[in-house]
């Protein structure tokens, strides 16, 4: 990777004002990220740039001309093609294996041999759930379903994104039950809403080993046990898995009962596979199948357009240079609308588990600067929550605002006023106001010119600060897919420019792995091998338990 990109930050201002196309503010006592990043944009510098594809509308025009070409240029230097991803090319090194999760969408191919065998299987795969969904579904009758759905991390946030976007625009036709934390407040709370006389459970782990999923399989099994007996309860689970040994060895269950995806396919990509199976019974096939459409189209312009003209691409390549060229550590996601209320986890896990890592793909070498720490709400409420920072903190922030066109709902005014928010947030952000422009302002409005000057410091919002705003065109399964496939995408070509492997994630294993030990320590009042500090902390609780 290019060595000026790496450069420290402290000798950046003059080279990145131009980068930016940016120009130097006037203010005084401008600190140098101040006269670099915080600088309005020079209008000449940024001409409209927009990308529409797959019913999504890109909006690249806030950001510096030289920001642009920053990111094109780092992406015409990648090794790695978008294809990659739809052949026998093993891409996640941590683990030997392929990415193999564009294979799972509904028409998807791969581009050899192994690749075409997976999208085969993981296609029949599909329609063995389908069959299944639909026999069970008819078979509730009018009472419906509850599903009481057991998944963690990949396992669980996009689905629940989905289920809750997709319930604003389509009334499920099944109760899903979301319990994925160990709290057993939550346990308690799905347990207490569900019949059990109408109740299946999604056991939903890739590995068949998720502490926390298999924790509340255990009690879930029980209860279930208790009310219908161990025979029928057994057959209400349904393990979705691509380890199916494991999954009939721990809960005993049938071929029919268990239905599988592949070890090539990471858990936070993964709910095109079987492990969506809660969105076919919620939704039914068609919704389901718009959804890979959507999908489906966006993979189509990832795998057609060049990285350095595609919207994954333009997105990837902006955030890596605002973080290693810039050394700006934070990337806001604002979603416009309530039905997006539970996307920002599904977005902060995807980005944060991919890209958040220190060691080199081929864990030859420390990698000096990752992807960002990525903040994330749904506007307007959002707006009065972490907005301030945006606009006037001492270190900037970059932005991708997410926003609906058309009304899901009836009430027109509403939205075009929820779509201002959302352009007035963008628009101040990118071009500001100054302390000049306040300072007229107020003393215009009466105040004296002392007075004023000190109030129009505290006002002033010094904008140069970029955002990408994306369009979807309405609110359907169809777009939903479009909009997660692009967040995948952008996602694996950030990683890829950071040199690191997008698909793992052993950071998280080490701190599961600690858990059980601790536990294990915590009921045996055995703290020996442990940490000083963690053997205090347990001290603490023995004490509170006695």
């Amino acid at each position: 990777m290019d060595e000026t990109i790496h450069r420290s930050t402290t000798r950046r201002t003059r080279r990145d004002k131009r980068i930016l196309g940016m120009r130097r503010p006037r203010s005084p006592a401008a600190s140098p990220i101040e006269s670099s990043v915080f600088a309005r944009p020079d209008p000449f510098m940024s001409a409209p740039i927009t990308i529409d594809t797959a019913g999504l509308r890109l909006e690249f025009s806030r950001h510096g001309a030289q920001a642009l070409a920053t990111a094109r240029t780092t992406l015409a230097t990648l090794s790695y093609r978008a294809t990659d991803l739809v052949a026998d090319t093993v891409l996640n090194g941590s683990e030997g294996r392929p990415a193999w999760h564009m294979l799972s969408r509904l028409g998807a191919e791969g581009t050899d041999a192994p690749s075409r065998a997976a999208a085969a299987f993981l296609h029949a795969e599909h329609a063995r759930m389908v069959a299944w969904v639909e026999r069970v579904s008819q078979a509730a009758g009018a009472d419906g379903l509850d599903v009481i759905h057991l998944g963690a991390g990949g396992s669980e946030t996009p689905m629940l994104a989905l289920h809750t976007a997709l319930s604003v625009v389509q009334p499920p036709r099944c109760r899903v039950h979301w319990v994925a934390n160990l709290d057993g407040a939550t346990v308690d709370a799905a347990l207490r809403a569900a019949n059990p006389e109408r109740t299946w459970v999604l056991i939903n782990s890739k590995s068949f080993r998720t502490q926390e999923v298999m924790r509340n399989a255990t009690t879930v099994v029980r209860w279930l046990g208790e009310h219908l007996g161990t025979e029928v309860a057994r057959g209400r689970l349904v393990a979705l898995t691509s380890n199916a040994d494991l999954a009939r060895e721990r809960f005993g269950l049938p071929p029919e009962q268990v239905f599988r995806s592949l070890p090539e396919i990471g858990g936070r990509f993964s709910l095109w596979s079987s492990h969506g199976m809660a969105l076919l019974l919620a939704f039914g096939p068609d919704t389901v199948a718009a959804l890979h459409a959507g999908a489906l189209a966006m993979d189509r312009h990832f795998l057609s357009t060049p990285l350095t003209a595609s919207a994954p691409g333009l997105l990837a390549g902006l955030s890596h240079a605002y973080r290693v060229r810039f050394g700006l550590p934070l990337l806001s996601i604002g979603l416009y609308g309530d039905a997006f209320a539970q996307m920002p986890l599904y977005l902060q896990q995807l980005l944060m588990e991919s890209l958040g890592k220190s060691t080199s793909d081929d864990g030859a070498q420390p990698v000096a600067v990752s992807g960002p720490a990525v903040i994330s709400g749904v506007g307007t409420p959002v707006q009065h929550t972490y907005f301030q920072l945006l606009h006037q903190a001492a270190v900037p922030v970059f932005h991708e605002i997410i926003a609906v066109t058309r009304p899901w709902h009836a009430r027109l005014p509403e939205h075009l006023a929820l779509l201002s928010n959302a352009l007035g947030q963008a628009d101040a952000l990118w071009n500001g106001k100054d302390v000049s422009s306040w300072q007229i302002e107020l003393m215009a409005s009466g105040m004296e010119a002392k007075a004023a000057a000190r109030a129009a410091r505290h006002r002033a919002c010094p904008g140069g600060r970029p955002s990408t705003f994306i369009w979807m065109d309405r609110l359907d399964a169809r777009h939903l897919g479009a909009l997660l496939a692009l967040y995948e995408h952008r996602t694996v070509v950030e990683g890829w420019l950071y040199g690191i492997n997008p698909f793992d994630q052993w950071g998280v294993e080490l701190g599961k792995t600690l858990a059980t030990r601790i536990e294990q320590a915590l009921l045996a009042q055995d703290t020996q091998g442990l940490s000083p500090e963690t053997t205090a902390s347990l001290n603490f609780l023995r004490e509170q338990f006695a």
